[in-house]
């Protein structure tokens, strides 16, 4: 299962397939969910319908919805996208006590950060100081 990213783009045809996708951060894997339900003739059906990157379920009439599916051309349009634009979430790898978490963040740092905020909790008279002494992190594979 492919890591979300909690985005919007500025390009509303890129932020519609980035939707779809459920904002994975990278397009290429399979997600979660890829469809888009909207009436065929709605602005945004006809566009859907008239692009490359999408394809449908064959059910287009008027009046009923019609459900849109990202193709593979999508899928590479929104990554060439995401990498024109400098988008700069990846999954990081953070390790502590043993135990490894997927991170999504823009940094290291933040992913680091991201982990400490989630188990702190748990761990009352854990200072983010002690955390990051003993915390490792990596992009992950």
């Amino acid at each position: 299962m492919s890591k979300q990213v909690n985005r919007s783009l500025k390009d509303k045809a890129m932020d519609h397939i980035d939707h779809t996708l459920g904002r994975p951060v990278d397009p290429m894997v399979e997600s979660y969910r890829n469809y888009f339900a909207t009436d065929p003739e709605s602005e945004n059906g006809k566009a859907f319908a008239a692009s490359p990157y999408w394809d449908t379920n064959g059910k287009t009439e008027p009046g009923r919805m019609a459900y849109f599916f990202v193709n593979e051309a999508g899928r590479k349009a929104l990554k060439r996208h995401l990498k024109e634009i400098g988008d700069k979430h990846r999954v990081y790898a953070v390790t502590y006590e043993g135990l490894t978490s997927s991170i999504v963040a823009v940094s290291a740092a933040k992913a680091k950060y991201s982990l400490w905020l989630d188990i702190s909790d748990c761990f009352c008279d854990l200072t983010f100081n002690k955390f990051c002494r003993s915390a490792t992190v990596r992009i992950a594979a």
